[in-house]
């Protein structure tokens, strides 16, 4: 646009020079560039059943349909003399293709089978202009064989031409808002074709015949469409295909489509490689050697990097609650420090006379101990939903409602504690000089999520509800589960039991009313 403004601006350079040979091989290229890649758009159109891939080739086919008849109109080569029409094909032709560029760049969802429904119509009708246009320029008849004026445009057709500059710019930036969401060379190369379009507009309206300023928007033209097609020719030869050339131009339902085939392909890739088998994909996929190599490669990749991740989710899910190591691989975001406040039901488990008995036996027997017990106590509290946040020395903690929301929680709790009860006095009757499990539970509000350092973490939970399930849990005799009356009143009268009054505990002011639990309801 510089270089246009300084042609116009100093005539003295802006210097006249008519070959009309020059003139109809540059014109006639481009067309046949333009037709093109309006036909290699137009299959991928048809193959993807995409309204946005029918509508830019319809845009190229248009512009390149006018651009031959100008060709043709050439002064002395079909026509002997210029013409009307041949000063006008250029401007109709990107006032045709305009409009088109702009509807292709639109949200085409909903339209798109309806647009492919019409697409047989839409081609003859610009066949029909095209075919209609050049019997009239090329014949010599009127209204189109009229003498032509100093300028090419002139008249109703400068309006024309400004609303087929805007119309391009509107499209251009539609299509790069495209591209900021998913960069694809091919995106960017439409986007500098019609942009150029829009200067060639400009170019061919103030230019004069046959000056240099008027064979600058013959160059525009073919940097337009050039570049297009050295883009594809690009892409042609990273794939080694035709195939896939202008997917990145198509609708979004389209692209998810692709996108979903070729993680179908990576997928079968993977699964025939962990088979020791070799894929059959080419045919199916349409693949090139060269993407199934690339393909080969990804596949061995994520392969090894799945066998890496079965082997860290093993590691992880044993020494993690099943429910908070599904709730970090799920959102990592809640591994960091801090938490929120919830009601939860804190269920403490620990053994009496754990003390006596370590101080009479070898480590390694207090370690069989306690395996053995919590071998069949954690699944009790797991199948009740549960999640198990510690293990300390022979006491156990577990919160029901944390990190899964669950309504009746405190039910829940009380549940798991008499089944750990129950599972626990079988393993005792064989191993009589093993202590005995105590258990308490209570219900309120508590601080639930990571605590420690930067470095290293832990899932917790803090208040007075939880040192309140501790203090009871240390109030119970062997084989016995105390609850707290926030415990018993979220049960709905679900859990039978015996009050035993408000007891003191440890480190509390205030006293605590305790319940003993018998049975369920």
């Amino acid at each position: 646009m510089a270089g246009l403004w300084l042609l116009l601006e100093e005539p003295a350079i802006d210097v006249r020079w008519q070959h009309n040979d020059s003139h109809f091989w540059l014109v006639l290229a481009v067309s046949l560039v333009s037709v093109g890649l309006g036909i290699r758009i137009q299959a991928a159109a048809t193959a993807r059943r995409d309204a946005r891939l029918f509508l830019v080739s319809l845009a190229f086919l248009a512009s390149a349909g006018f651009f031959a008849l100008h060709a043709l109109a050439t002064p002395e080569m079909v026509v002997h003399h210029p013409n009307v029409g041949f000063d006008t094909a250029l401007v109709v032709g990107l006032g045709v293709a305009a409009p088109i560029a702009l509807v292709s760049s639109m949200p085409l969802q909903r339209a798109n089978e309806t647009v492919l429904r019409a697409r047989g119509v839409l081609l003859g009708l610009l066949v029909l202009l095209i075919v209609g246009w050049g019997t009239v320029s090329l014949l010599d008849l009127p209204p189109l064989n009229r003498s032509p004026g100093t300028r090419e445009v002139g008249g109703p057709l400068l309006i024309v031409a400004a609303a087929t500059f805007v119309v391009f710019l509107v499209a251009a930036w539609r299509f790069f808002l495209m591209h900021r969401r998913r960069p694809a060379a091919m995106l960017i190369s439409i986007v500098t074709a019609f942009v150029l379009l829009a200067e060639s507009v400009v170019a061919v309206t103030a230019a004069h015949r046959w000056q240099l300023s008027w064979w600058e928007w013959h160059l525009l033209l073919a940097f337009a469409f050039g570049f297009v097609a050295y883009s594809a020719y690009v892409q042609y030869g990273r794939e080694g295909s035709s195939a896939g050339l202008f997917d990145a131009i198509g609708l979004d339902q389209t692209v998810r489509r692709i996108e979903a085939e070729y993680a179908a392909a990576l997928e079968e890739v993977v699964t025939a490689l962990e088979e020791g088998r070799r894929a059959r994909l080419p045919e199916r996929f349409g693949l090139t050697e060269g993407q199934m190599a690339v393909l080969d490669r990804a596949a061995e990749a994520l392969t090894a990097e799945r066998a890496v991740s079965r082997k860290l989710n093993t590691l992880f899910h044993h020494y993690l609650s099943p429910d908070v190591a599904a709730a970090l691989i799920a959102d990592p975001d809640q591994a960091a420090l801090g938490g929120s406040v919830v009601e939860v039901t804190a269920l403490f488990a620990d053994l009496r006379g754990f003390t006596t008995f370590s101080e009479a036996v070898q480590p390694g027997a207090i370690v069989e101990m306690l395996n053995h017990y919590h071998a069949v106590a954690v699944p009790c509290i797991l199948d009740n939903g549960g999640t198990v946040v510690q293990f300390q020395g022979d006491a156990l903690l577990a919160l029901f409602n944390a990190p899964a929301r669950q309504p009746d929680h405190a039910l829940r709790a009380v549940r798991a504690a008499l089944q750990m009860q129950q599972a626990v006095e079988q393993v005792a009757r064989e191993h009589n000089q093993w202590p005995r499990f105590r258990l308490g539970a209570n219900t309120g509000a508590a601080l639930v999520g990571n605590i420690g350092s930067e470095q290293l973490r832990g899932f917790n939970a803090m208040g007075d509800a939880v040192n309140v399930a501790s203090r009871l849990q240390n109030l119970a005799e062997p084989g016995q589960v105390i609850i707290g009356a926030e415990t018993l009143r979220a049960t709905n009268g679900r859990v039978r039991a015996e009050p035993l009054g408000d007891l003191q505990v440890k480190g509390r002011v205030r006293p605590v009313r305790a319940y003993v639990v018998k049975d369920l309801l």
